[in-house]
């Protein structure tokens, strides 16, 4: 017969549990985050027409590749989490199912809200990391209360509950218990894996957006306008070739700018200029001086 007093045993037991919940949550926020950070950089690049492979990528840094992607992931973790919780324990509205049950429709509601307004605005001007704090909040909102809103509605009374709300919860009280939970969890999981498709591909086009805007402008010096002929070129005193772009990146030898935009196709023009050809870059930067 085991002498340990009960109460240690449900320390002991609750403790497990945790661990289990953080294991499950940096699990799942791995997951979800490499998948996200890889399809935001196929989104930011395809922006300007380049392969994400062109910048050496570990697989690990997908992870963090960008501070949207990383938040949004982070609570769409602990939305797994939430429906992991709300599986093993059914009883967590048994104290005040009404009140969890008018609670839970509206925040429902709001989350999906925010879901739907972040896939569908420009969020390319918003401080980093932003938008995927709204998505991500969003979403665990929406997650928390459609759970709170299913489990509080089956334990109310019938008096409680709309017409068409009583023949929904009818209907899911009939559903084999492990048929419903398998059912969630494909819903769940198809769900996630679509919002985090769709919502890295909005933040890695709008991000690559608002980074070309927000590059400078400089003076690229060539050794010779040899193969640039169709660019606005301008030369200096000295007959040096120069022209005004957007650096975008560096790779493979080659530095990858923009003159602009097209005026006839409307298209981002891209060139890429071996690094060996440059012979200089000129910028300005505006400077405060510190304590203004």
């Amino acid at each position: 017969m085991s002498t340990e007093p009960s109460g240690l045993k449900d320390i002991g037991k609750s403790r497990w549990l945790w661990l289990g919940y953080g294991a499950e949550f940096l699990t799942v926020f791995f997951a979800i985050a490499v998948l996200a950070g890889r399809v935001y950089a196929q989104s930011y690049w395809k922006v300007f027409g380049l392969s994400p492979e062109l910048v050496d990528t570990t697989f690990i840094n997908y992870a963090i590749m960008s501070p949207n992607t990383a938040v949004a992931s982070i609570l769409m973790a602990a939305s797994t989490v939430v429906l992991i919780a709300f599986l093993q324990l059914p009883d967590l509205v048994d104290d005040n199912p009404k009140f969890a049950y008018y609670i839970g429709f509206p925040t429902m509601l709001i989350g999906l809200f925010f879901v739907g307004v972040i896939l569908n605005i420009d969020t390319s001007s918003w401080t980093s990391g932003t938008a995927g704090l709204v998505f991500g909040l969003g979403y665990l909102g929406f997650i928390g209360g459609l759970l709170i809103w299913t489990q509080a509605g089956v334990k109310l009374e019938s008096g409680e509950r709309s017409k068409w709300e009583i023949a929904v919860f009818r209907w899911l009280s009939n559903i084999p218990r492990i048929l419903a939970l398998i059912f969630l969890i494909v819903l769940f999981t198809a769900t996630s894996i679509w919002a985090i498709v769709d919502t890295a591909q909005k933040f890695g086009s709008n991000e690559a957006k608002f980074m070309y805007d927000a590059r400078p402008i400089v003076i690229l010096q060539l050794d010779s306008p040899k193969g640039f002929e169709d660019l606005a070129l301008f030369s200096d005193p000295s007959g040096a070739a120069l022209m005004k772009v957007r650096i975008i990146t560096e790779a493979g030898g080659f530095l990858y700018i923009s003159p602009g935009v097209e005026r006839i196709t409307g298209q981002l023009n891209i060139r890429a200029v071996p690094v060996s050809r440059v012979q200089a870059i000129q910028y300005g930067v505006d400077i405060t001086p510190i304590g203004d």
